[in-house]
């Protein structure tokens, strides 16, 4: 007798026995218990998870002569011939191979004959999504006007592919992958029928490189049997499939910790010489340094970790000569390399150099760290040279009291990194009523107009950047704030035209007395240069908010001088800025 594989011997023969899909199989029973089934159901979901297995279980419930409350009996010829596949009334079909209108067209004129063995025939159409257009068409008009005790069961992994009329005329019900632990219990059980144990080792990696597959953990499993002995653990998975051994990214991590280039590039060469695949190493690399942030965040988070058991402990003291910042910085470059590395013709070559550039890894400094450093050796009264701060001459300068209108932090000190640097926030708005000096050029006509930009900014950034081509002119008596734009500047003019009430909301809160806004299209608009201040002022680039904060602090200044602090490229700054800006 031929051998038959795991993943057939061990199908589910009742509803109950399908594993992870109890949404499914409960509402399915209960359908056939209630004789409520409706003529066509489709089964979507991922590959492995049971999707024809279910069709199969329903198409015997259907016709099986001794139902048990809803599930097939198993033993009865009706049962025993659709699980052999010889059974007239059930017809199962590969869309994937049969795509075409003639092939829908001759299951069509099938389904107009009575059952001959059972009670009903039914039709399971494997990967549906498959069919051509014309074949989806003579699908619908079968799916319009069924024939009595006529079924269609769909399957498919692509279900956005089906169009809506074939959906909108089945019950739809979506599986899902499996979890670890359901896997790993099936598994386990599966094993132990064949005489073969796993222990925890081996059936970790089964489990992992299923990845929620039932078919696949099971394909798996067998292969493992076939290779090995009575016993499946780590080294037997690792030989059969040709895994790196999770020991080889503990050594990585002890490499890019001490910063030693060359056991990194000794560690690809051994990899290389024994043959290991350097692709599958560089997207464990990215699993590893997940894996470290994790336990970085929280040691609870270790459940989320899949590694053995006594490896754990030696991550997480890995894990605590990185920061968090540091641990995303590179995900995210492990992912590019992995990336380029998996199709490249010289994977070698790219992963030496990815390994050394982890080995070369500058860590990140956070701007809000550096400041709140220098705020603690202001407090206490001396810089690392013993004396007064420049932050301490700066700040005791500021009045004590809260902000009428606070404006906006520079971005880096909301959380952008920058390689060893810092910053400080803008002062308080003036009222044009107030006879507070202008700031700078910007503020020629009206004192408070750069204020009303910079809140502006916050609230709505297109409103904001139009409105800086624009010269303003302010009558204090009408409160009257005109915006008077050039003859080109008629497309900014179109985009706020409707926005004057919430510009004047916004001005008469920040200045604290009623105004108006006009806009002017046709005189003469802002000049460039004031445009480019106002654009500084306002929206700053990240480079010129440093350079505005070293010259604002002397001791900030010193520090960035030291380390050689620079703004990070604009791929990193948007990672590292939480409020996107």
């Amino acid at each position: 007798m031929s051998y038959e594989a795991i993943a057939r011997k061990y199908r589910p023969e009742t509803f109950a026995q399908v594993v992870g899909q109890s949404h499914v199989t409960g509402t399915l029973k209960a359908a056939v218990r209630r004789d409520k089934l409706s003529h066509a159901y489709l089964f979507s979901g991922p590959r492995g998870c049971g999707k024809t297995t279910v069709a199969r279980l329903l198409a015997k419930a259907i016709n099986c002569e001794r139902p048990d409350r809803g599930d097939p009996c198993g033993v009865c010829p009706a049962c025993t011939a659709i699980a052999r596949g010889n059974y007239l009334d059930v017809l199962e079909i590969d869309a994937a191979s049969n795509t075409g209108v003639d092939n829908i067209r001759d299951l069509r004129d099938m389904a107009q004959y009575s059952p001959s063995e059972g009670n009903s025939r039914v039709f399971i159409i494997d990967e549906v999504h498959m069919l051509s257009k014309g074949a989806f068409n003579a699908l619908l008009k079968i799916l319009e006007e069924p024939p009595a005790r006529v079924f269609f069961f769909f399957a498919t992994t692509e279900v956005h592919k089906i169009p809506r009329t074939i959906l909108s005329r089945c019950q739809r019900f979506d599986f899902r992958l499996l979890s670890q632990d359901e896997l790993a219990a099936r598994l386990k059980e599966v094993a132990a029928a064949e005489g073969v144990t796993v222990d925890d080792t081996g059936l970790r990696l089964l489990v992992s490189l299923a990845e929620g597959s039932m078919r696949d953990g099971l394909s798996l499993l067998d292969q493992v049997i076939a290779s090995c002995e009575r016993t499946i653990d780590e080294d037997a998975v690792v030989a059969a499939f040709g895994l790196i051994r999770s020991e080889l990214y503990l050594r990585l991590n002890d490499a890019i910790i001490a910063q030693d280039a060359a056991a990194a590039l000794d560690l690809v060469d051994e990899l290389a010489r024994t043959g290991q695949s350097l692709g599958i190493f560089a997207r464990g690399i990215v699993t590893d340094f997940r894996n470290l942030m994790l336990l970085k965040i929280d040691p609870e988070l270790a459940r989320m970790v899949d590694v053995p058991a006594d490896q754990l402990q030696r991550l997480g003291e890995q894990a605590a000569h990185f920061s968090e910042q540091d641990l995303l910085a590179l995900i995210e470059r492990a992912s590019r390399h992995f990336e380029r590395i998996h199709r490249s013709t010289q994977p070698r070559i790219l992963l030496e150099a990815a390994v050394v550039e982890y080995a070369r890894f500058e860590s990140r400094v956070l701007l809000a760290d550096l400041a709140r450093k220098l705020e603690d050796l202001a407090a206490g009264g001396m810089t690392a040279g013993g004396g007064a701060s420049g932050a301490t001459r700066s700040r005791s300068a500021a009045p004590a009291g809260p902000r009428s209108a606070p404006s906006r932090p520079m971005r880096p000190q909301s959380g952008a990194p920058v390689t060893g640097s810092s910053s400080s926030a803008v002062s308080g708005a003036a009222s044009p009523l107030s006879g507070a000096a202008p700031r700078g050029a910007a503020g020629e006509t009206v004192p408070g107009w750069t204020q009303l930009l910079d809140v502006l900014m916050r609230q709505s950034p297109r409103v904001a950047a139009c409105l800086m081509n624009g010269l303003p002119s302010f009558d204090a008596d009408r409160g009257l704030l005109t915006i008077a734009f050039a003859a080109e500047k008629s497309f900014q003019v179109r985009t706020i035209n409707d926005e004057g009430p919430a510009i004047a909301a916004c001005a008469a809160k920040l200045w604290n007395r009623a105004v108006k806004v006009e806009m002017v299209l046709g005189e003469r608009g802002q000049a460039a240069e004031v445009h480019e201040e106002i654009r500084q002022e306002v929206a700053p680039t990240h480079s010129e908010e440093l350079k505005k904060a070293c010259a604002e602090d002397p001791a900030l200044g010193d520090l960035v001088d030291l380390i050689g602090g620079t703004p990070l490229p604009d791929s990193d700054k948007e990672r590292w800025d939480p409020q996107g800006s």
